[in-house]
């Protein structure tokens, strides 16, 4: 009786988690996490070039591109660096790169938030369902937002 037990919460378990890699799977595809963290890889081996390059023989500045990727890495997650450039073109890379680092932060931030609060959980639909399913759900989606442009329509006249 206790195996079944104990087999019954893993296949639980197991369920909730792939409902949850299937909201996350959404949520990614709908929000283009995919192409961010993408934009962010070569943004950030452009930047360790670009500093390497730079910043070549300062004092105290990394030495390797190596090296300098670990500081374009800390930099873009607005974890600092023992090292700031010197250069009047690594000073403003730097900065360039710290803006994107913010820009990029605070966007996985609120899709993150979005998954939390369940906001993508009910769209898109599924790409398994039948496409008149989803054409229907826009249908439904579109007729909604119709009757309240017509209710803000009627208010907006009424108050003229």
């Amino acid at each position: 009786m206790l195996r079944l037990t104990r087999g019954t919460n893993l296949l639980r378990i197991l369920t909730s988690l792939n409902r949850g890699l299937r909201t996350l799977r959404r949520t990614l595809r709908r929000r283009g996490l995919g192409f961010v963290v993408g934009a962010t890889a070569l943004v950030a081996l452009a930047g360790a070039a670009g500093m390497a390059s730079f910043e070549a023989g300062q004092t105290n500045a990394p030495q390797g591109f190596g090296q300098w990727l670990y500081w374009v890495g800390m930099l873009l997650t607005s974890l600092g660096s023992e090292y700031w450039p010197v250069t009047a073109e690594g000073r403003a890379l730097t900065f360039l790169l710290a803006l994107y680092g913010f820009a990029v932060f605070g966007y996985i931030t609120a899709a993150l938030a979005s998954l939390f609060v369940g906001a993508d959980q009910d769209w898109p639909p599924d790409e398994d369902d039948d496409e008149e399913v989803n054409n229907e759900v826009l249908h439904r989606e579109l007729q909604a937002l119709r009757g309240e442009i017509a209710g803000l329509r009627e208010e907006v006249r009424r108050a003229s």
